[in-house]
């Protein structure tokens, strides 16, 4: 069985990854390579890490700024920390409270339901469809009298809807305008 590697986010610092050691912000193209190997995918400024289920953002000086987990709310190779807990096996309202506690300041919540951004300690957190948005598909598609040879899909994208899909970590500031 494979075994998930565990990736602890540290908001403001960065990153560490089990047997690999820390990838701190700041750090250059060039280090991270030496701490990561090369990326699975690089387009303007981003590095892609299939393995880790990473997504890893560099400024304009080529510096790390952003890490995003990318594979959520069911990484099929990672496990994933911030404060303690996995926040993919954590429902969304525990996550907000959670993740507004540790930010004891504003939060961004300009799309409310589906990304917050935690402006103390450059945390944000996505998904693409809440359980409301399922909820109202579910009661169209009864409607339609399609119900039954969806309610699989509908299910499943429920659950699914219970989470958020993907966390980063930026520097300080990363998300102020």
């Amino acid at each position: 069985m494979y075994k998930m590697k565990k990736i602890e986010f540290i908001p403001l610092v960065g990153i560490h990854i089990e047997d690999l050691g820390r990838v701190p912000f700041g750090i250059d193209q060039a280090q991270v390579q030496e701490l990561l190997g090369a990326p699975s995918d690089a387009l303007d400024g981003q590095y892609y890490y299939d393995e880790l289920e990473l997504r890893l953002d560099f400024n304009d000086l080529g510096q790390l700024e952003f890490i995003e987990s990318i594979n959520g709310p069911y990484p099929q190779k990672t496990e994933v920390g911030i404060y303690g807990v996995n926040p993919f096996q954590v429902e969304a309202d525990e996550l907000l409270h959670i993740l507004s506690e540790k930010n004891s300041g504003p939060v961004d919540d300009a799309e409310a339901g589906y990304c917050y951004a935690f402006l103390n300690s450059s945390v944000g957190i996505w998904r693409q469809m809440t359980v409301e948005d399922i909820q109202e598909d579910i009661e169209a598609i009864k409607a339609e009298g399609e119900y039954e040879e969806n309610v699989d899909m509908l299910l499943e994208d429920l659950e699914k809807a219970k989470f958020f899909w993907t966390i980063g970590i930026g520097v300080e500031g990363y998300y102020a305008d």
